[in-house]
């Protein structure tokens, strides 16, 4: 009997520790050093330091409904028209890892603004939700826009991975922006999440997910079947472009496959980068990424008129 006991106290104790690793792993993961993201993105050719540091960049803070302060950054095109770009970055870094996408959009006089989400660089915040309350996060830095701008503003909204699933899943409560793109975004955190513990346990261990779901509901206030980007796409008529590696192992490119397929209302366009791994897609053929990217968001200014 007391050996027994013993295997089941260590079972127990496992299973504890375990789903605290999952629980960090998707809501608390450490978030990296900007001074490291800086540099290692110079260093990878992902930004030019001499053309971003000669930006004019106007700081904006925001305060979201649950209290937390927000850190932004808004940069003017040298021609400064009635249209803006808003960029959200990914799990674990911050605005810096959205630099590399903003040249394109100044250089064809859109305005941008790049911004840290919740817990991440300069912003206030305990938990990652995956989109679901950084959704409206990202709805307060729209109106932020709008106010500056006024609500003939063409916006437009990209996003990166976690950030990708937050813009996807702000087009339930979207007012003004005009299109989204998404970039290797999951098409469901829960479905992710239930292919991560079968890649490291062969499925042998699927309360771990059950149990830090339900922490993540105790103390972050998420159920992780609450972020699901593609149950949003299939209702939304909002233009939108997927963008994926597939080299992609952290978050598999089918998903952004199956989330194009969803979409059978209003604009949609697919780009599968060859040989890029997650968030590389720029870096494996920025020519071709930028080629890509515009001929959509011209497909949507020329189908809707819009006049600035």
């Amino acid at each position: 009997m007391i050996y027994f006991l013993i295997v089941l106290f260590l079972i127990v104790i496992a299973l504890y520790i375990i789903v605290n690793h999952y629980f960090s792993k998707v809501v608390t993961r450490k978030v990296k050093d900007e001074d490291y993201l800086y540099n290692n993105q110079i260093e990878q050719g992902l930004i030019d330091k001499n053309f971003y540091e000669t930006l004019v960049k106007e700081e904006a803070t925001i305060r979201t409904k649950d209290g937390l302060q927000l850190k932004g950054y808004y940069i003017k095109s040298n021609e400064e028209k009635h249209r803006t770009m808003v960029f959200v970055h990914g799990i674990t870094v911050s605005h810096i890892c959205s630099i590399k996408y903003i040249d394109i959009f100044l250089k064809n006089n859109w305005n941008v603004l790049i911004y840290d989400q919740r817990r991440h660089g300069k912003s206030e915040g305990s938990y990652s939700t995956y989109g679901y309350y950084e959704k409206e996060d990202l709805d307060l830095w729209v109106n932020w826009i709008i106010d500056k701008k006024g609500k003939d503003e063409i916006i437009g909204i990209h996003g990166e991975s976690m950030g990708a699933a937050t813009v996807i899943q702000y087009a339930t409560i979207n007012k003004y922006a005009k299109f989204i793109i998404a970039d290797c975004g999951f098409s469901d955190l829960y479905e992710l999440l239930i292919r991560k513990v079968k890649e490291d346990f062969n499925g042998l261990l699927n309360p771990i997910l059950f149990l830090s779901n339900l922490k993540s509901r105790i103390r972050a206030k998420f159920d992780f079947r609450w972020a699901s980007p593609i149950n949003v796409i299939k209702s939304s008529e909002l233009p939108m472009m997927f963008i994926h590696g597939n080299k992609d192992t952290f978050v598999p490119w089918d998903m952004s496959v199956d989330m194009y397929n969803a979409k059978t209302r209003g604009i949609k366009r697919l780009y599968i980068a060859e040989g890029a791994a997650h968030a590389e897609a720029i870096k494996v053929d920025k020519m071709k990424y930028h080629t890509e990217v515009m001929a959509f968001v011209n497909e949507v200014l020329n189908k809707n008129n819009f006049i600035e």
